[in-house]
């Protein structure tokens, strides 16, 4: 049998702004997703009926540093199936978490 070298998990740092009122609030943290390969990733994106948000929530599972989700006492949430589902319910955060993904989880040429 023969296996990769690298890890089937990767930690991936994103950062994103949400306005609030009239400013820009910075959000970065990072999460930690099961790496797809290429196969896996263009069955799943085939599947007209899965969105992207379904998407990383099936490969994220875990996260260190986020600030996004609070809990009622106002500290940062622990990651959870329903704290991620918030997460990823918010405009745009489940697409820059899904670029990230692509990209961090992919080879990348080195000059």
């Amino acid at each position: 049998m023969k296996t990769l070298s690298i890890s089937n998990t990767s930690e991936i740092s994103v950062k994103f702004t949400l306005k609030e009122g009239a400013a820009n609030k910075l959000f970065a943290f990072t999460f930690t997703a099961v790496r797809l390969d290429q196969d896996e990733i263009s069955e799943r994106m085939d599947d007209k009926n899965k969105k992207v948000k379904d998407f990383m929530a099936d490969v994220i599972t875990g996260w260190s540093g986020q600030r996004l989700v609070l809990e009622d006492n106002g500290e940062p949430a622990a990651f959870s199936a329903e704290a991620l589902a918030m997460m990823l319910n918010v405009m745009g955060v489940a697409g820059i978490l899904f670029a990230a993904y692509l990209k961090d989880c992919g080879a990348k040429e080195k000059n």
